[in-house]
């Protein structure tokens, strides 16, 4: 392919046994294993896509008037003695009813199956109204979010990408707000990016960019068995490309299953043993890429939420730790036929660093294992329906696709500029 030639590795193994590979096959044509390595030798197009990604990063930092990076997000690591204490969820559970209480008229509040909640109309459910409203009332739809991690938007008329790019007020990458200059620089940038990782084997080609939409969204991958494990978008990247929060919207409902999984890290954080904890919260993930270098950044396994100051486990489970996530849904979720992601989106495998001595480690299966369970334990599946918009906080909340059949069609949104604003 144009990103050059695929050299298996060595049969993978788990914990030193033999990798199964399951008897039913996905229903999905993929490219190779994951267990592969890239050649270091980058094609042509690699490095003119790296040029122009380089080069209109650069024009997007002077258009915008700063040559400073992104802030940096979740970096406020939780301390091994730190505690988190009834009285403050207590606390977070009044605001929460006052949140409730405090919905306008015209939107219905309700919980979710576990941890999200869902608005819906009263009595407008027209893409104008939920446009304004969501501009109108986006410091309560913020609190909100900060305070439970998912918000689902449901009964609302958005049928299409275009749609959903329109009714949510957050115009990074729209002409209507930078100008067209900003929105041809941004739209070059994406299309760099899609290039350089898709060429790479990184990303499953069904995932592609509808630049029709407004230039910011992204068509997700159909389902198959293969199931993505919880992760926090562009979580390797310290910076997380600014995606301090994340949407989702249902174009095309699937016939079967195709649920989003969504994850409360702070659940699953209390609910970790107390040796799984002191281990998170002292050491980073230092992530290894397609060719087993370590990545840049080392990212926290356990930060302090910016909003709450609780504690949330920061996670990336593609590569290795993705046959374990499926092998824990499977047994969590009692659904036989899950299979890993065969792409690795940036990731084969990561060793834990202590953020004090810097000496390095392995994670054992046995944690490994734990660690999943504690994710799986503290998730609920969102099942799509036409039209649904789902808004994540990227810090809180990881998610992954489940498995399912049919033409399912889920937009994504990373940069969440509504939700961002202080």
């Amino acid at each position: 392919g144009v990103g050059g030639r695929f050299r298996k590795k060595s049969e993978p193994t788990m914990g030193g046994g033999r990798l199964v590979v399951p008897l039913a096959p996905p229903q999905r044509r993929h490219r190779p294993s994951p267990w592969t390595r890239v050649s270091h030798r980058s094609s042509f197009l690699h490095l003119v896509a790296l040029a122009t990604l380089c080069a209109s990063t650069l024009a997007l930092c002077a258009l915008l008037g700063t040559t400073s990076g992104p802030t940096r997000l979740g970096q406020r690591v939780v301390s091994a003695r730190a505690g988190v204490g009834g009285s403050g969820a207590a606390v977070r559970a009044g605001y929460l009813e006052k949140l409730v209480d405090a919905a306008p008229s015209t939107v219905k509040v309700s919980p979710g199956s576990k941890f999200s909640v869902i608005i819906e109309p009263r009595v407008d459910s027209g893409r104008e109204f939920l446009g304004r409203f969501l501009s109108e009332n986006e410091d309560w739809v913020r609190n909100l979010l900060q305070s439970k991690g998912a918000v689902l938007i449901r009964g609302f008329d958005v049928p299409t990408a275009k749609d959903f790019n329109n009714v949510l007020p957050m115009q990074l990458g729209s002409d209507t707000k930078k100008g067209l200059l900003f929105d041809i620089i941004y739209k070059t940038i994406i299309a760099s990016v899609f290039t350089l990782f898709r060429d790479l084997g990184n990303i499953d080609p069904g995932r592609r960019m509808d630049m029709g939409a407004g230039g910011r969204i992204q068509v997700l991958a159909p389902p198959s068995d293969c199931i993505q494990g919880p992760h926090q978008e562009s979580l390797t990247l310290a910076t997380r490309l600014s995606q301090r929060y994340i949407a989702f919207h249902c174009e095309t409902q699937p016939q079967t299953r195709g649920e989003t999984a969504i994850f409360d890290t702070h659940a699953a954080y209390e609910d970790l043993d107390d040796d799984l904890r002191r281990l998170l919260t002292t050491h980073c993930w230092n992530f290894r890429d397609v060719n087993g270098k370590p990545t840049n950044d080392l990212i926290p396994c356990v930060v302090a939420h910016d909003d709450h100051q609780k504690p949330c486990i920061q996670v990336y489970a593609f590569g290795e730790m993705g046959e374990m996530a499926a092998e824990v849904a499977r047994e969590v979720l009692d659904r036989d036929n899950l299979q890993p992601d065969p792409y690795l989106y940036g990731v084969t495998s990561f060793t834990l660093r202590n953020k004090e001595t810097g000496a390095e480690r392995e994670m054992t299966m046995d944690e490994r294992r734990r660690l999943m369970k504690a994710l799986y334990k503290s998730s609920e599946l969102c099942a799509w329906r036409k039209n649904d918009i789902l808004l994540l906080d990227n810090v809180s909340v990881a998610h992954g696709r489940m498995d399912g059949r049919g033409p399912r069609k889920i937009n994504f949104c990373g940069p969440c500029v509504c939700v961002c604003a202080s």
